[in-house]
């Protein structure tokens, strides 16, 4: 259970930090062609992205603190 518990949280951080990375990307394609109507979609691709990222690190840590409680016990 323990192995099982580890992978969880290196797995859910892995993929918060590759959107965090591919988030970053996105806006700096958004802000380099911002003049084109086209670059709309590396916007959305953006937010979609960081929002993820924050969604993973936030779930990694409320996941750590539940196993944190459940050692207490």
């Amino acid at each position: 259970m323990k192995k099982f518990l580890k992978e969880i949280f290196s797995g859910t951080e892995l993929v918060g930090t590759i959107n965090l990375i591919a988030g970053i990307i996105m806006a700096l394609l958004w802000s380099y062609f911002s003049l084109h109507w086209w670059s709309v979609a590396f916007g959305f691709l953006a937010v979609f992205f960081l929002v993820e990222a924050v969604w993973h690190y936030i779930l990694t840590d409320c996941l750590r603190h539940v196993h944190k409680d459940r050692q207490g016990k």
